[in-house]
């Protein structure tokens, strides 16, 4: 009868810990993603351009709106440094939960490896038991 690995518990742990990791990376990796494309959509905005206004309310319009838009560009810059340092620390998160669990994995399977070894053995010890065990007397009938 071979062992259970007796820090089973710990690797189902640092399974869950490892996907929560992957979990918390793919979140942070597609929020950078969002942020990015609506600053290309901003960005696209800014550059687009519009008839030549007709009036000055219509100029003054266009002139607020090109504020508005740099403000924007300006809080999503600033958002975009955040949610690339989160990224970061998510990246760095996930390599050391994968790095835990990797390290238990390989005990884990050494530990198996040494409990495959000690039942051949015992089996093996069986075998030369009965291969040196002296054969019973035949009787009569066995030799017609």
């Amino acid at each position: 009868m071979s062992r259970r690995f007796p820090l089973a518990g710990l690797l189902r742990i640092r399974g869950i810990q490892e996907r929560a990791a992957a979990a918390h990376l793919s979140r942070a990796a597609l929020e950078q993603q969002r942020t990015e494309a609506r600053e290309r959509q901003v960005r696209t905005a800014l550059t687009a351009s519009a008839d030549t206004p007709g009036d000055v309310r219509t100029l003054a319009a266009v002139a607020a709106g090109r504020v508005a838009a740099r403000s924007q560009l300006s809080d999503l810059a600033a958002l975009q440094r955040t949610q690339r340092a989160d990224l970061d620390a998510a990246r760095a998160r996930h390599a050391a939960a994968r790095r835990a669990e990797h390290g238990l994995e390989r005990l884990a399977e050494r530990h198996a490896e040494r409990e495959d070894a000690r039942a051949e053995a015992r089996d093996q010890a069986a075998l030369d038991e009965i291969a040196l065990r002296p054969a019973p007397p035949r009787t009569a009938e066995e030799h017609s």
